[in-house]
């Protein structure tokens, strides 16, 4: 029997190490996989209430790839910080490798291609020994139909290829677990200090950002030229005098591109 507010569920099988259940359509996969043990995974055609970071949504019509992973997690958020970032590293080498060009991360947790964001990635305590790691792909959908705001924003990487056929989303899913848990074990090992060289790597070609402060934070947003994040997880900004400033993450509420600038200083 289907649970309530969801399609029925193909049962769950095992692949790659990994419990895999998958849905046509879900409310959210981060929602369903919240309770389930570790190495569990859902995956779903379309989302009808799909979340971003914070309070945002993340439109999920089908022909894109939703997924959420269930990994052990100790309990101090300390040892997470900065997770959502080895996850993205992870998945831009695996689409790399699928033959993705131009494709970039954009701090904390977006996938781009160009100025066109293809994926997002959210993390989130799902229990208290459990960390979930939604992540949403466009693939071959159209996001902007469901949300017209999204049509100079959003990028497809079925549009990011050249000459060559994407994985089936099957297929796909697979690859984005395996490289969940290649992010799992290497950021435990290596830790954000560790992943900051690989990171720097990572986010394409110098861009002129506005990072907006935190609730409770008193200070103006920062204009400048995004430099990168340091071994403590700083957000690097150089200010047009120069000057070169290091942000905590935690103080910093949101951080937006401005779209017009991809050149350095």
């Amino acid at each position: 029997m289907a649970c309530k507010g969801h399609s029925a569920a193909e049962p769950a099988r095992s692949g790659g190490g990994w419990t895999i259940e998958h849905q046509d359509r879900v409310g959210s996969t981060q929602t369903l996989a919240r309770g389930r043990p570790a190495w569990s995974a859902v995956v779903a055609g379309e989302q009808t209430a799909g979340r971003g970071q914070a309070t945002r949504s993340f439109t999920s019509d089908p022909g894109g790839l939703y997924v959420t992973a269930v990994l052990p997690y100790a309990g101090d958020p300390l040892e997470t910080r900065g997770f959502a970032l080895a996850v993205g590293w992870a998945l831009r080498e695996m689409l790399l490798r699928m033959g993705v060009k131009n494709l970039r991360l954009r701090w904390p947790n977006d996938l781009m291609v160009g100025p066109r964001k293809v994926g997002g990635i959210l993390v989130e305590q799902g229990g208290s020994d459990t960390l979930l790691v939604g992540v949403g792909l466009n693939v071959t959908n159209h996001p902007w139909i469901a949300e017209p705001a999204l049509q100079p924003i959003a990028g497809r990487l079925a549009d990011a290829v050249a000459g060559r056929a994407l994985p089936g989303i099957r297929k796909m899913a697979e690859e984005v677990l395996q490289a969940i848990r290649k992010a799992h074990e290497t950021f435990a090992r290596d830790r954000l200090a560790g992943f900051a060289v690989r990171l720097n790597d990572c986010w394409g070609p110098a861009h002129e950002v506005v990072i907006e402060p935190a609730g409770g934070v008193q200070r103006a947003d920062v204009q400048g030229w995004f430099r990168g994040i340091d071994q403590d997880g700083r957000v690097l900004v150089q200010l047009a005098e120069g000057k070169s400033v290091a942000i905590p993450a935690h103080e910093i509420g949101r951080l937006r591109e401005v779209m017009s600038s991809s050149r350095g200083m």
